[in-house]
C-alpha cells in the first residue's frame, strides 16, 4: 500500500476507535477542537490528552490501514543497522527478517514517518513490509536488540558523536520542529501561563503549563520530535546543545502578537534525558501600580507611608513565586520620582525599570549579592534592593547600609511577617541591629480569582466550618467555563499582612520576646494576619475559602 494512501485513509481513525468502544464521539469532538491550535495528528492528540492508549492507537491504525500488529517470534532475526543513534531513537524501529519470508518486516509505531520510512528502505536490501508496534513496547525493543543504552549521547566515558549533533541541529532546524515549537510558546502566552515544563519520563516527555500558580497538563509531543523540541529550544536561547549532561541557563527575546515576550531557559539534566523549563516574562503584563495588587485600604497607606521614609529596612516574605518581586518593582517605582538614585541587585533581573540601576548577580564571575552590595554602597544611592538576604554578610551589610542613611528593601523566604524577625536571629544578625533597622515586614500569598464568567454563589462562609468574628455571608466559586479552561479560576490576586515595627514592637525584639509573644504584641497595634486579609477577599466574592486555605496552610487552623 503507498503511503499516499495510508494519508487519504488516516481519516477514519475516530471513527473506528469509537466502533471499538475506546473512545466517546464527545472525546473525538474535543480532540478535533484540540487540532485547530496543535499541528499534530489526531491519534497522537488523543494520547496525549490521555483519552486512548498506545495499544488502543497501534489497534486502530492497523485495522485503518490493513496492516499487522507485531508480535516477536522465535526465528526472529533483527538486521544490523548502519545508522545514527541519535535518529535511532528519535525514530524507532525494528527491520527483522523471519525464516520462510523472503521479505523483510519493518516494525514501526508510526507509519506516517516519512523519514523514518525512507532511511528504513535504503537500509533493507529489498522493500521491506509494515508491521505496527505500540511506541512503548517498540522503544524497549530497539533499546535491547540495538544496544543503543551503550551509545547515549554525553554519557561520563562516551565521546558524543559529532555527527549526531550536526544531526540534531538540523532536526532542530526542520519546519514542523520549529512550527511546533512556535505554537507552543503562542499557546502558553495565550493561555497567560508563567512557565513552560518539558519534563522526560520513561515513556516519554510531558509538556504542562503553570497558569495562575498551578501545573496543568497540555499533551504529550511526538515520540520522533522530542529530542529536536530540545535542541530547537537550547539553538533560540544560545545553549550548547552537545552538552547534555550539566544545567544551562539562557534567555530567548520574542515578539508574539505585537507584545515584547522575554523566555528565561533552565535546562536540567534527569535520569530519562534533559528537563526544560521555560519562563514566560511579558514586559507590558508587569503590575508597577500599588492599586492594582489588590492590597486592602488599611495596609496599603501603611505601605505607602512605610515606603516613603528615607532609611531602615522593608522587607517582603514568602515562598517563590508568591510575587514578592512584583511588589518590590511597585514600591521602588513609587518612589521612582527622579531626585533619588536607585540601585538594585538581582538574581535574575526579571523585569528592567525605567530609571532605576539594576544589577545582574553573576556567581560564576564571583559577582554574589554581598560584593554587589559593597559595591553599591559607594556609588552613593538614596535606595537599594537586594533581590533576596541569603546569608549574614549580606544582612550585615543590609542592615549598617540602612544605618548610614538609606532605605532597603529586600526578600525573606518565611511563612508569615513576624518570622522574619526569627529568620534574621537565626542568620546572625544582632538583636538590638533588628530593633534599630527594621521598619516592616510585608509577608504575601497569591490566591487564584474567581472567573467572572462562570461565578455562582456557593452557600455561606458558615457552611465551611468558619464565623470569622462570629459572622456569616455569602460565598462563590467558579463551576469551570471555556474562558477559564474549566478551572473556575482566572488571574490571581494578592492577600497580605504588614507588620510596622513601631516602638512597642522594637523595645520586645530587643528584650528577647519569643514569635508568640512578638505576634501579641503586634495585634495590639492592630496587626492583621494574612488569614484575616483572605477572608476578606472571600466576603467580597473575589476569592473561593478553598484557596484561601490552600495557600496560608497552617493559618487557617486558628479559624477567627
Amino acid at each position: 500500500m503507498s503511503h499516499a494512501v495510508y494519508y487519504a485513509k488516516k481519516d477514519r481513525l475516530g471513527a473506528l476507535l469509537i466502533a471499538a468502544g475506546r473512545l466517546q464521539p464527545h472525546q473525538l469532538e474535543r480532540a478535533l477542537a484540540h487540532q485547530d491550535s496543535v499541528p499534530q495528528r489526531i491519534g497522537e492528540i488523543l494520547l496525549s490528552l490521555g483519552l486512548i492508549g498506545d495499544e488502543d492507537l497501534t489497534n486502530a491504525l492497523a485495522e485503518q490501514l490493513d496492516l499487522p500488529v507485531y508480535a516477536p517470534g522465535p526465528t526472529d532475526t533483527f538486521l544490523p543497522l548502519d545508522i545514527s543513534p541519535l535518529f535511532h531513537r528519535a525514530h524507532p524501529f525494528l527491520l527483522v527478517t523471519r525464516e520462510g519470508e523472503a521479505q523483510p518486516l519493518l516494525v514501526v509505531s508510526d507509519p506516517f514517518d516519512q523519514e523514518l520510512l525512507n532511511a528504513a528502505q535504503l537500509l533493507s536490501a529489498s522493500p521491506p513490509a509494515l508491521a505496527l508496534a505500540p511506541e512503548p513496547q517498540l522503544k524497549k525493543l530497539v533499546q535491547t536488540h540495538y544496544n543503543l543504552a551503550l551509545h547515549e549521547a554525553g554519557e561520563e566515558g562516551v565521546a558524543i558523536d559529532e555527527d549526531d549533533i550536526d544531526r540534531l541541529k538540523d532536526m532542530a532546524s526542520e519546519a514542523p520542529v520549529i512550527k511546533y515549537v512556535n505554537t507552543l510558546i503562542d499557546t502558553a502566552v495565550g493561555r497567560r501561563a508563567s512557565d513552560i515544563h518539558l519534563e522526560p519520563f520513561e515513556d516519554g516527555m510531558k509538556i504542562r503549563f503553570r497558569i495562575d500558580g498551578t501545573l496543568n497538563d497540555f499533551e504529550i509531543p511526538p515520540h520522533a520530535m522530542q529530542p529536536a523540541i530540545v535542541s530547537r529550544t537550547k539553538l533560540l536561547a544560545g545553549l550548547d546543545i552537545a552538552e547534555r549532561r550539566l544545567p544551562q541557563d539562557g534567555k530567548i527575546g520574542m515578539r508574539i502578537a505585537g507584545r515584547e515576550i522575554d523566555l528565561r531557559v533552565s535546562t536540567l539534566p534527569t535520569v530519562y534525558g534533559e528537563g526544560v523549563v521555560i519562563r514566560i516574562l511579558e514586559k507590558g503584563s508587569i503590575i508597577l501600580d500599588l492599586e492594582r495588587l489588590g492590597m486592602a485600604p488599611a495596609i496599603e497607606a501603611r505601605f505607602r507611608k512605610l515606603i516613603a521614609v528615607p532609611d531602615g529596612i522593608f522587607l517582603v516574605t514568602g515562598p517563590t513565586g508568591s510575587g514578592k518581586t512584583t511588589t518590590l518593582y511597585c514600591a521602588l517605582n513609587q518612589i521612582n520620582t527622579g531626585d533619588k538614585k536607585i540601585i538594585t541587585v538581582e538574581d535574575p533581573v526579571e523585569y528592567q525599570l525605567h530609571g532605576i540601576n539594576q544589577i545582574q548577580v553573576r556567581p560564576d564571575i564571583g559577582l554574589t549579592f554581598s560584593r554587589g552590595l559593597r559595591s553599591i554602597v559607594r556609588q552613593d544611592p538614596d535606595v537599594i534592593m537586594i533581590g533576596e538576604i541569603r546569608d549574614l554578610d549580606t544582612a550585615e551589610i543590609a542592615v549598617q547600609s540602612s544605618l548610614t542613611g538609606h532605605l532597603v528593601f529586600s526578600t525573606l523566604h518565611t511563612n508569615d511577617a513576624i518570622s522574619a524577625v526569627v529568620r534574621l536571629l537565626d542568620l546572625g544578625v544582632e538583636r538590638f541591629l533588628i530593633s534599630a533597622s527594621l521598619r516592616g515586614v510585608l509577608a504575601q500569598r497569591l490566591v487564584r480569582r474567581i472567573c467572572p464568567h462562570c461565578k455562582v454563589a456557593a452557600g455561606t462562609i458558615a457552611s465551611r466550618g468558619v464565623r470569622p468574628n462570629g459572622e456569616d455571608f455569602p460565598v462563590y466559586e467558579g463551576k469551570g467555563c471555556p474562558a477559564c479552561g474549566h478551572s473556575g479560576y482566572s488571574g490571581r490576586i494578592g492577600i497580605y499582612e504588614l507588620l510596622v515595627v513601631d516602638e512597642a514592637l522594637n523595645r520586645g525584639i530587643s528584650q528577647g520576646l519569643d514569635l508568640a509573644e512578638l505576634r501579641g504584641v503586634a495585634e495590639q497595634s492592630g496587626f492583621v494576619t494574612m488569614y484575616a486579609d483572605g477572608l476578606d477577599k472571600v466576603r467580597q466574592g473575589e476569592t473561593t475559602f478553598a484557596e484561601v486555605v490552600r495557600v496560608c496552610r497552617g493559618a487557617a487552623d486558628g479559624a477567627l
